[in-house]
């Protein structure tokens, strides 16, 4: 008699690593928040009020991109971990915005930048190659 090994559905897999690399991030930048004695989010949204009171224009855009991928990261975090198809289309248009921000989906590496703050040309090499492993992983997987 033959004992198969269950098989694993490897979409559930992507998808659980992913969802909780984004949990990850979520924890850490809480954590950091709190370390710098702010509310998580609730203290930098109303920074970035202030501080667009006195600065306008590209100042605007950009904060409001930066929003809108920190809401996308705990939209995908959820859909990633309740296994929802269409988080990769999610996933793909936060790609730019991961990139532009260096914020990555391997989120750990944002560990290694605070130990490492000498080595930047090799984490930004290493946010574009985890956002490529994330491309290709769910293009391949999902």
């Amino acid at each position: 008699m033959k004992v198969v090994a269950p098989t694993t559905d490897k979409r559930s897999m992507i998808f659980l690593v992913w969802g909780s690399l984004d949990a990850f991030y979520i924890v850490w930048y809480c954590i950091n928040s709190w370390l710098g004695g702010r509310t998580p989010y609730l203290s930098d949204l109303s920074s970035t009020i202030a501080l667009l009171e006195y600065q306008g224009g590209v100042n605007l855009v950009t904060a409001l991109l930066s929003w809108m991928l920190q809401l996308s990261i705990i939209l995908s975090c959820f859909m990633f971990l309740f296994r929802a198809r269409r988080v990769k289309y999610l996933a793909y248009g936060q790609i730019p915005f991961r990139l532009f921000f260096l914020i990555p989906s391997i989120s750990v590496l944002l560990l290694a930048a605070q130990l490492l703050p000498g080595y930047s040309l090799v984490l930004l090499a290493m946010i574009i190659a985890s956002e490529a492993l994330k491309a290709w992983s769910l293009w391949r997987f999902a």
